[in-house]
């Protein structure tokens, strides 16, 4: 889909049918969420953030903290970016809690790993729930290439 500032069709990670930057949008309409994009790995502007970005997202830990939205003007970790705790079981993944991560991106990148403790969290956003059979479309975003 395309959104509020990217012209160009992008992945979008859809809650209930609505894209998510819109979904947080109604629920912190001063939040300045509306139009973040997925964090595409090949969009970002510095290699050593994609890396960790990738990295992470493929940890096979129990809990972890991944990156899910970011601001498209500079594609990189120091602008407004969108993080979830995500709790992962056989059948299911969960997101725990959403927030804004308010960390120096250095220290993400030297610590290899996003934390917890930088994070704004967003207590009006519910926990989210996907069988990992769903969740599999929101794999296919960070795996994302651009189509030729």
């Amino acid at each position: 889909m395309k959104s509020k500032f990217v012209i160009n069709d992008h992945p979008t990670i859809l809650i209930d049918g609505i894209p998510l930057d819109i979904l947080l949008n109604e629920i912190y309409p001063d939040g300045f969420l509306l139009g973040l994009i997925p964090t595409i790995t090949d969009w970002f502007s510095m290699e050593d953030e994609r890396r960790l970005v990738e990295q992470v997202y493929d940890m096979n830990e129990e809990v972890k903290i991944i990156p899910v939205l970011m601001c498209p003007d500079d594609c990189d970790l120091s602008c407004t970016l969108i993080v979830v705790e995500v709790e992962t079981s056989n059948e299911l993944v969960n997101w725990k809690r959403m927030g804004r991560d308010m960390n120096n991106p250095r220290e993400l990148i030297e610590k290899n790993m996003f934390l917890e403790s930088g994070v704004e969290w967003l207590d009006k956003v519910p926990p989210m729930i996907f069988s990992k059979e769903d969740y599999r479309c929101i794999e296919k975003i960070y795996k994302y290439k651009e189509l030729e």
